[in-house]
């Protein structure tokens, strides 16, 4: 199995006594009171790359915990280092209308078309494997589709 770098840290947050954080210098992971335990590099591929702050984590954690933490952290380096980034999405804005509001695309999944739409909250993002799918079944337009890319910026 694959996993994410956000499904990783989601997993081990799981357990009642762990934490996990994404910094700058990689993966933080530690217990509610003491983040400072491990730090795994994002591009990491072996246990000898996670840094380790702690002279014995059983002072923190109990076997079953630290033999989740264990599986968890080797499910994460097994997973080839493109796919733990989480897919990047993107509005397609075609235009702008004549009152000035920018035109997106939208996925109609009942109607299995493409429609427009200038609401924002309904608008719908497309990721990177969407915009491809796009782009090979309109291929005169794929020069378009990528120039009306926006990305979608977390809130």
């Amino acid at each position: 199995m694959k996993m994410k770098i956000d499904e990783f840290i989601e997993k081990v947050n799981e357990r009642d006594e762990m934490r996990a954080k994404k910094t700058a210098e990689g993966i933080v992971i530690g217990t509610p009171n003491n983040m400072g335990i491990f730090n795994i590099p994002e591009d990491a591929t072996n246990f000898i790359e996670i840094d380790t702050w702690a002279t014995s984590n059983s002072l923190y954690w109990k076997k079953p915990d630290r033999e989740c933490l264990s599986a968890l952290i080797e499910e994460f380096l097994h997973t080839p280092i493109e796919e733990r980034f989480p897919e990047k999405e993107w509005y397609l804005c075609i235009g702008v209308n004549s009152k000035g509001h920018k035109v997106y695309l939208v996925r109609d999944y009942d109607a299995r078309e493409i429609v427009t739409n200038i609401n924002k909250d309904c608008m719908s993002s497309f990721t990177d494997r969407q915009v491809e799918e796009l782009k090979k079944e309109f291929p005169k337009l794929a020069p378009a589709i990528d120039a009306m890319k926006e990305p979608v910026e977390d809130d």
